[in-house]
């Protein structure tokens, strides 16, 4: 059985991590099929709206797979390499990613999650960054984190590697919700899927590649940029126009 499903309904996709027997841990096969279905969520114009999660109820996602390290340690540079650009996808689909933690989030699965744009995790879910405590760097992480949360609440979590609960995660600004069980995460994910669906998919795409995009930069240097699709020229903002003066739901276009 595949180590990745991809399933799609309506205007909303799934990814679900499928490796329960090793806490869904991250292999280069599940790296690159991972991308992959990233790619095909991208590349679907009626997709609008991704949701991960994973199978199992020990873990979302428990990182990378250190078996296969220490099996196969003379590509070890390649295989990291990989997961960068694993993070980066995600980012870079520019569609809203929806990060459902089914369990413990810790490594590289931490990083899945920062990546996503809105996280939810279940209450005994544990997250964080422990390689410093397995002599790795959390390239990833380390850069966005400090982005997220207060720069010194990332430097103690990243140096001591410790990992922390789910209501401590929201605390401190790094889930958007914390959800009682597996059922009540899922119907979640989904509402707030449907919610963005719908939303104009143009003004969504562009409200992402201007957060991400302008995340680092001077704030009037950033108002001042263009990003993403030109929504005012679009069909979409007539038809939002004219369905709010309707009264009724409008229909997307996506142009």
């Amino acid at each position: 059985m595949s180590s990745i499903i991809y399933e799609k309904d309506n205007h909303i996709s799934y990814i679900f991590l499928n490796r329960p027997e090793r806490r869904n841990a991250i292999d280069t096969q599940t790296t690159q099929l991972f991308i992959d279905y990233l790619n095909r969520f991208k590349a679907d114009q009626d997709s609008r709206v991704l949701i991960l999660t994973g199978l199992g109820d020990k873990a979302f996602c428990s990182g990378i797979d250190l078996k296969e390290s220490i099996e196969n340690d003379e590509s070890w540079k390649a295989r990291s390499s990989s997961r960068g650009k694993l993070f980066e996808t995600i980012i870079e689909t520019w569609k809203p990613v929806i990060c459902a933690m089914n369990g413990a989030a810790v490594g590289a699965g931490c990083e899945i999650a920062l990546a996503s744009d809105i996280k939810l995790a279940v209450k005994d879910s544990m997250i964080g960054l422990p390689e410093a405590k397995r002599g790795m760097g959390a390239t990833f992480g380390a850069t966005l984190l400090p982005k997220m949360i207060s720069p010194n609440m990332a430097a103690y979590l990243l140096y001591t590697g410790n990992l922390i609960n789910a209501d401590e995660a929201k605390r401190i600004g790094l889930l958007n919700e914390v959800l009682p069980d597996h059922d009540s995460l899922i119907k979640r994910a989904n509402e707030i899927a449907e919610e963005i669906c719908y939303c104009a998919p143009l003004s969504v795409k562009r409200m992402k590649e201007t957060i991400w995009k302008t995340m680092d930069s001077p704030l009037f240097q950033a108002l001042h940029l263009d990003i993403g699709p030109n929504v005012y020229e679009s069909e979409d903002r007539k038809e939002g126009a004219k369905a709010f003066l309707e009264r009724r739901t409008p229909i997307w276009k996506g142009i």
